[in-house]
């Protein structure tokens, strides 16, 4: 099983990832891409958010267990 803090690092960098792609891809940008892509931009941080989330709360439990 992956080590939650090395999972908590890649959803970080994931969720920046996605931020980036919106801030030169999203509706504000000069060219920006079909609605749909955004969306779906936007679904996938929500997601990642929430699974680091879930992350960050067992890390914590499995600490307090310790």
């Amino acid at each position: 099983m992956t080590d939650p803090t090395e999972m908590i690092a890649w959803l970080d960098r994931r969720i920046a990832s996605a931020h980036t792609w919106l801030a030169d891809h999203g509706r504000r940008s000069k060219k920006p891409r079909p609605e749909m892509e955004i969306e779906t931009k936007e679904y996938d941080i929500a997601r990642f958010e929430e699974i680091r989330g879930a992350y960050l709360k067992a890390l914590a439990k499995r600490e307090d267990a310790a």
